[in-house]
């Protein structure tokens, strides 16, 4: 490079603090990895520990891997945390519900992490989560453009939680009493109480047929499971979706069941979440910004994405 000694010196000074690395050549660039990082998880969930860890797994590495960024998996409770420390991480993406001792377990390993799913602690740690109200409003609007207007809830109701620790199907309802009441639908509320679970879901649906109540044009499920729970029962009672009922349900990991291919769904952006996430914990590196160390806790919410799909067609009463 053709430069003097002063400007050599101040290049190399500025590539070093933006850790910067040379190629060796232009077919092979062994570039440096920028960030080191682990990722840990906890899902609430015991029977969809495997898929929730797989599907953000596989999200977590496509992101890393085309920013050169390194990361291993931590198994909490098992791996060493003097270990990890002594790997030097520069941070931890957390996903799942996490509980106090395990926050502190996290934090022991290392303090720049972000909570992904839910929220932890937005008083000292970054978060990214799913934007709940625009998912709801997207699913209510759906509907109605469809032309129904008794929407119905199937799902959790009325957790009492600290705010911060709810998940995604613990403030749906809530969502969706907000929503009914924007859009001018409260007369049209109707609310039925299911854990995510599909055995539970189908029998408190049963359950509520076979008592002669009035069922929803359309029903928005807070999970997969609630959804599959309530299409079984659909199905026992012969009651056809989505020509007899509509249903759409939130789906917060990627789900590959045949049965779900044709139900409309609202489902997070988990790329777009991991991206968010592993820009928060560079904005707190030394070397990774130009713009000075960030020190304040950021909360990031990422909308979803509504999937057309089958599960939704117009309801058969006519409204005046």
């Amino acid at each position: 490079m053709s430069a003097s000694d002063e400007t050599r010196k101040r290049v190399m000074q500025v590539a070093e603090e933006l850790n910067y690395a040379a190629t060796k050549s232009k077919k092979g660039r062994n570039q440096k990895n920028v960030l080191n990082i682990g990722v840990v998880f906890a899902c609430q969930f015991e029977w969809r520990r495997e898929e929730f860890e797989k599907a953000w797994l596989e999200c977590v590495d496509k992101v890393c891997s085309n920013a050169k960024i390194s990361w291993i998996k931590i198994e909490m409770g098992v791996s060493s945390v003097h270990d990890l420390k002594e790997m030097h991480l520069d941070g931890i993406l957390a996903i799942g519900v996490f509980q106090g001792p395990q926050i502190n377990w996290i934090f022991h390993i290392n303090e720049n992490v972000v909570f992904m799913d839910a929220s932890a602690d937005e008083v000292h740690y970054d978060t990214v989560v799913i934007n709940s109200h625009a998912g709801m409003a997207q699913a209510i609007e759906h509907l109605m453009e469809y032309g129904h207007k008794d929407i119905g809830y199937f799902g959790p109701c009325g957790k009492q939680q600290c705010w911060t620790r709810r998940i995604l199907t613990e403030v749906l309802h809530n969502m969706y009493n907000d929503a009914m009441r924007v859009y001018g639908l409260t007369d049209k509320s109707w609310v039925l109480n299911a854990e995510v679970d599909v055995e539970q879901s189908k029998q408190a649906m049963l359950d509520y047929i076979k008592s002669g109540e009035k069922l929803p044009t359309a029903i928005i499920a807070a999970s997969m499971e609630n959804a599959l729970g309530a299409i079984e029962a659909f199905e026992e009672c012969k009651i056809d979706v989505p020509s007899d009922i509509s249903i759409l349900a939130f789906c917060d990991i990627d789900r590959s069941e045949k049965a779900l291919k044709k139900l409309t769904i609202v489902h997070i952006q988990e790329e777009y979440m991991c991206r968010a996430a592993v820009r928060l914990i560079s904005e707190k590196m030394p070397n990774q910004t130009v713009h000075g160390v960030r020190y304040t806790p950021k909360k990031v919410m990422i909308p979803p994405v509504l999937d057309g799909g089958l599960s939704v067609a117009e309801p058969k009463i006519s409204y005046n």
